[in-house]
């Protein structure tokens, strides 16, 4: 599995405050009764033990494991200005109008 910025992802990451030891983290929340669905948090925040971390254009990017099994394809962050970040894989595009949540304290 690859992980990619775009150039226009990155500018707008680079504007959050990120603590040392901490990047940004993706991380998938099912909900649901009898089906699934599922939505993706962004955030600025420290890995967990689980996670795995991909560095890209000079940013890191951490996924715990239950996002990569559902995911299991590259990845290419991107951003659109008045959208937010969008995730998009080589089959579907996963997310629109993600923001991103500070949860790491300095």
């Amino acid at each position: 599995m690859k992980v990619t910025i775009t150039n226009a992802a990155k500018d707008k990451f680079l504007q959050y405050e990120v603590p040392k030891g901490a990047g940004y983290r993706l991380s998938t929340i099912f909900s649901g009764g009898c089906s699934y669905v599922y939505n993706f948090d962004l955030a600025v925040d420290f890995p967990n033990e689980e996670d795995t971390k991909f560095e890209d254009n000079g940013l890191t990017i951490y996924l715990d494991p239950l996002t990569i099994k559902h995911i299991n394809e590259d990845l290419k962050f991107d951003y659109v200005q008045g959208k937010g970040f969008r995730i998009i894989g080589p089959s579907e595009i996963y997310s629109y109008h993600l923001e991103v949540k500070q949860k790491a304290n300095k």
